[in-house]
């Protein structure tokens, strides 16, 4: 069984590779694959015991919709520094020893 740790970084991979904007494809192979990320990640955060984490972890999901909706097609500045200053605080509660780092 996998650690808290490796279910926050397979989540946060997850993330990171997910396409936001699948629906913008014309390709059935991208909804699918999208539909299918969402599920994981769904899955893999139900899995952790820390509700803290847990809530930071969708939270920085719907930040990162939110940010790829804003910058869609523009160079939006303001959302990018709203986008990063939300990470680094969601990102200090989910990996502390992350935050540390940086």
């Amino acid at each position: 069984m996998a650690t808290t740790k490796e279910k926050i970084e397979q989540a946060l991979t997850i993330l990171k590779y997910h396409d936001f904007m699948w629906m913008m494809s014309d390709s059935n192979n991208a909804k699918a694959s999208a539909k299918g990320n969402m599920r994981a990640f769904v899955k893999l955060v139900a899995s952790i015991q820390d509700k803290t984490i847990v809530k930071a972890l969708r939270e920085l999901w719907i930040a990162n919709y939110e940010y790829v909706n804003a910058t869609f097609m523009i160079q939006n500045e303001d959302a990018k520094a709203k986008f990063k200053a939300k990470q680094a605080e969601l990102m200090a509660i989910i990996l502390p020893t992350h935050a540390m780092a940086a």
